[in-house]
């Protein structure tokens, strides 16, 4: 079987072809191209796939599999009837690390990527991730003033970080989550999720294969529920987010039937903690 590099093959286009011909023009371009080949008996021969391909070949482009051709290097230079193929043999080191996970995948950080907002990938935390799980405060005394009311996706870290640097509140959940550094990231990164983000979260675990959008309601996937690791639990405590609801609440989410807390809960009270981190 032939391989030529990108440059090889250019050189050949040019012997074969009299006119100019633009290859996979959207390819990075600091992906490495394979152009491989090997020789068939006629015309009408199948191409095949070769011994020693298995399935993690489909990583290498968007269409791996062999076309039929002719090259001129077939039959010692005369030419002849070939097969052919270009495969991406590594990924461009300028395209983004993160487009490579899909929602459902395991994230980087060792979390389940629950959401893809803009281009930014979201994974949560395995229920096992600390004891945040079983319960913290949002703020260890009453809380009578704001520190975070963002609550749109994209602002979960930045409440945790106001909520961290609030000295007079004391935030055991901030604190937690911060200090969370699973092998592959850093403590920082992780962060309290906003209530928008702690929505989709709860989407996500009504339907892990396609996460429905809009307010959270309904039941959780049997599945997810029950057996992941990262499922949330059924019993009566709520999940807090980063959001503040008033002066003296934060919103919360009860993942048992989708329900986000009429007017908040008391900042003071222990509710579950599960740590996100956007990548």
């Amino acid at each position: 079987m032939r391989t030529w590099t990108r440059s090889a093959l250019a050189l050949v286009m040019a012997l074969v072809f009299a006119c100019p011909v633009v290859l996979w023009a959207n390819t990075a371009s600091a992906d490495s191209i394979q152009y491989q080949s090997y020789q068939r008996a006629n015309q009408s021969e199948t191409c095949t796939s070769q011994p020693g391909e298995t399935a993690w070949q489909a990583s290498w482009g968007s269409d791996s599999s062999w076309h039929p051709s002719w090259e001129q290097w077939a039959n010692s230079g005369q030419g002849g009837w070939t097969c052919t193929r270009a495969i991406t043999w590594a990924r461009s080191s300028d395209a983004s690390a993160s487009e490579m996970y899909a929602v459902g995948d395991i994230g980087p950080g060792g979390g389940l990527v629950f959401l893809i907002n803009n281009g930014v990938r979201y994974e949560m935390a395995p229920k096992t991730w600390g004891a945040g799980e079983n319960g913290l405060t949002w703020c260890d005394g009453p809380l009578v003033y704001l520190i975070a009311t963002q609550t749109a996706i994209g602002t979960g870290a930045a409440n945790t970080a106001a909520m961290a640097a609030d000295g007079s509140c004391g935030s055991d959940a901030a604190a937690a989550v911060l200090s969370y550094a699973p092998a592959g990231t850093n403590a920082g990164e992780w962060f309290l999720p906003s209530q928008d983000e702690l929505n989709a979260m709860c989407n996500y675990s009504r339907s892990p294969v396609s996460p429905p959008t809009g307010a959270c309601a309904g039941l959780q996937d049997s599945t997810f529920a029950s057996g992941s690791s990262f499922g949330f639990s059924n019993s009566n405590r709520n999940y807090w987010s980063s959001s503040q609801a008033n002066a003296s609440a934060a919103w919360t989410r009860r993942f048992a039937n989708g329900s986000l807390h009429e007017s908040g809960q008391n900042a003071d009270l222990s509710m579950r903690v599960r740590p996100i981190r956007a990548f």
